[in-house]
C-alpha cells in the first residue's frame, strides 16, 4: 500500500518538468519554500525544507545568513562547529541558541524561554519569535500551488508577497522541483489509503481586531508590528491614567486607541469619553473616536454614534478558544469578524497562534479605524 509513496516524488517531478503538473488543492500538501526579501531559495531540499513542531515555524539558520545567501536583512545567523551555538543578532541585539544544552541567551548572558530544533543535522530557529525580538524583519506565510511560501523581509523588500509570488512562478517550480528531486515528501507524511484526499480550501475570512489592556499588551503590539499589522487597544480611563509612556508608544507606532467604557446608561458612558479623550490629548495628543461599551442599550449606543463616537462591538473573544489557531478556525467567511483580545496572561502566545492562522487561512485582518469601522 504504500509503493505510491516511494514512487510519488519521481512522478511528481517528471510531471513538473513537463509543465503538467498542478496539486489538485492549490497547493502541494505539507511543503514548504522559502524566500528572502526579493528571492526565492531554490535550494529547498528534504534536509532544510522549514517545519512545524508545538504550533511554532522553524526556519534553517542559513535562510537568514548572509554568508550563505549574500542578502543583508539587517539581521543575520552565524553559526559556530566548535561551540555548536547559532548566534542571530541585528549588530546590537542578538541571540545565541545553544543546540547541546537546547538553552538560549541574549548578549548580556540573560536566559531566554526560546529553542533551536536540530533536524538532519541542520539548525531550525523560530522564526515568528525572532521577528518579533528584533522588530525589523516579518515572516509571511503565502499559499502557492508549489508549496506554503514562508518568505523573510525587511524594509528592502519592493515586492508585496501576492505581487511576489505572481512574478517568481519559475523560481518556485524550481524550488519544489529541487525538494521532490532530494526526496522530500511534504512535512505531513499522510497513512496509506486508497485514495489521497485534498485538503480543506482556506477560510479566506475577514477580521478586524481589538486589544484590551492587560500586562501583555506592550508584546502583543510588537508582535503585531512584527507581521506589519496594526490594532485597536481598548483603555478604561482608570488605565489611561497609569499608561502614558505605552500610550505614546502605540500611538507612535500607529495603532488605533479607544476607550472601554464601563458606563451604565448614555449619558455616564459619555462623561467617561470626554474624560478619557481629555487623558489620551495630554498623553499622546490623540483624539479618540472609537469606544466599546458592552453594558450599554441599543440607546445607549445610539447616544454615542450621534455624538460623533464609532462603537466596537465584539463577535468573537478569545477566552472562548483554547488557541489563537481554533479562534480564527472558528471565524465566519460569510461576514466580517470582530475579534477581541484581552491582553493578560498567555495572550501573546495566543495572538502569535492567531496571526499563523490568519496567513495560513489567507485571512484579511484590518486596521480596526474609526473610518473603517463606521
Amino acid at each position: 500500500m504504500r509503493r505510491w509513496k516511494t514512487a510519488l516524488p519521481a512522478v511528481l517531478c517528471a510531471a513538473l518538468l513537463a509543465g503538467l503538473w498542478v496539486p489538485a488543492s492549490g497547493s502541494a500538501a505539507g511543503v514548504y519554500l522559502m524566500a528572502v526579501n526579493d528571492r526565492v531559495l531554490v535550494d529547498v531540499t528534504a534536509e532544510n525544507m522549514p517545519a512545524v513542531a508545538g504550533g511554532v515555524l522553524y526556519v534553517p539558520y542559513t535562510m537568514l545568513s548572509n554568508r550563505d545567501r549574500g542578502i543583508n536583512l539587517g539581521v543575520t545567523a552565524m553559526y559556530s562547529t566548535t561551540r555548536r551555538t547559532v548566534l542571530v543578532t541585528d549588530g546590537h541585539r542578538g541571540v545565541e541558541f545553544d543546540t547541546r544544552s537546547n538553552t538560549s541567551q541574549d548578549l548580556m548572558g540573560n536566559p531566554l524561554g526560546v529553542r533551536a530544533m536540530v533536524r538532519n543535522s541542520m539548525v531550525f530557529v523560530p522564526i515568528d519569535w525572532l521577528c518579533q525580538y528584533f522588530g525589523s524583519i516579518s515572516c509571511t506565510r503565502t499559499r502557492t500551488r508549489y508549496g506554503t511560501l514562508i518568505r523573510v523581509t525587511s524594509a528592502a523588500a519592493t515586492l508585496g508577497d501576492r505581487e511576489f509570488v505572481d512574478a517568481a512562478e519559475n523560481q518556485l517550480a524550481a524550488s519544489l522541483q529541487n525538494y521532490l528531486a532530494s526526496g522530500g515528501r511534504g512535512e505531513d507524511d499522510p497513512a496509506p489509503s486508497e485514495e489521497v484526499q485534498a485538503s480543506d480550501p482556506p477560510s479566506g475570512a475577514e477580521l478586524f481586531l481589538a486589544c484590551r489592556w492587560g500586562g501583555e499588551t506592550a508584546e502583543c503590539a510588537q508582535l503585531l508590528e512584527g507581521r506589519s499589522h496594526r490594532g485597536l487597544f481598548l483603555f478604561t480611563c482608570e488605565e489611561l491614567e497609569k499608561q502614558d509612556g505605552l500610550i505614546r508608544r502605540l500611538v507612535g507606532a500607529g495603532h488605533t486607541v479607544g476607550l472601554a467604557l464601563t458606563g451604565e446608561d448614555g449619558a455616564d458612558c459619555l462623561r467617561q469619553a470626554e474624560k478619557g479623550r481629555g487623558l489620551l490629548a495630554a498623553a499622546a495628543r490623540y483624539n479618540a473616536l472609537v469606544v466599546s461599551a458592552d453594558g450599554l442599550d441599543e440607546p445607549g449606543r445610539k447616544e454615542l454614534a450621534q455624538s460623533g463616537y464609532v462603537v466596537w462591538s465584539a463577535t468573537a473573544h478569545s477566552a472562548e478558544y483554547s488557541s489563537g489557531s481554533a479562534l480564527v478556525r472558528g471565524l465566519s467567511a460569510r461576514r466580517v469578524n470582530y475579534v477581541e483580545l484581552n491582553c493578560g496572561t498567555g495572550s501573546t502566545a495566543l495572538l502569535r497562534g492567531m496571526l499563523n492562522a490568519i496567513e495560513d487561512e489567507n485571512c484579511q485582518l484590518y486596521q480596526a479605524t474609526a473610518p473603517a469601522l463606521g
